[in-house]
């Protein structure tokens, strides 16, 4: 992460200049190496096919903010599964996220008995979307359905004719599998790239 910007400009141009915004202010924006789907002309390869036939037991719904209801026990559940991850983020910080933030939009992931495993926070505009955080059962770690969560925001993206599926940040150490995400591309000096 290098530095902090509060921007004036549109979310979308913010995004556009590989910015993300901050978890603990929604006005406030900073730079590094973001990436995205472009969603023009969308193919899923054979791995993203995989993916979705490895996670067809699990279902999902999508909920505006204002009617998903954030209550205490969202929060603890949330809270347990970060601790049990091992994660540094407050659950002041996941108060903000779902309830006082740019994200307009929350799935809520559910396995065959109808146990609630998974959220993706997301915002969704008339031109572009970013999954902003995800957090799920941690027996579920090292399973494809952390995968399937930003692939089906992709996919879900795509439906609705948006240009680009923003998906956070882009590392070998931080959310390296984004780079099968379809038509992949990361921000780097000071523009977007395909892998």
């Amino acid at each position: 992460m290098t530095h902090f910007n509060q921007i004036s400009t549109s979310i979308e141009s913010a995004y556009q200049q590989g910015l993300l915004p901050q978890r603990n202010h929604k006005g406030l924006f900073y730079a590094d190496t973001s990436c995205r789907s472009s969603l023009a002309n969308l193919k899923l390869s054979s791995e993203n096919r995989r993916i979705l036939k490895k996670t067809s037991n699990y279902t999902y719904s999508l909920a505006s903010v204002s009617d998903f209801d954030y209550n205490i026990s969202v929060q603890k559940t949330i809270h347990h599964w970060i601790s049990a991850l091992g994660w540094d983020f407050p659950t002041s910080s996941v108060r903000t996220v779902f309830t006082n933030h740019i994200f307009n939009n929350i799935y809520t992931w559910k396995d065959h008995n109808d146990n609630t495993v998974a959220y993706s926070v997301c915002y969704f505009s008339s031109d572009i979307s970013h999954i902003g955080y995800v957090f799920y059962h941690p027996d579920l770690s090292h399973s494809d359905l952390p995968i399937r969560l930003v692939l089906q925001f992709v996919i879900d993206s795509a439906s609705k004719n948006l240009k680009y599926a923003y998906l956070g940040r882009f590392s070998p150490d931080n959310g390296y599998y984004k780079r099968n995400m379809p038509n992949f591309q990361y921000f780097y000096q000071h523009q977007w790239q395909n892998l």
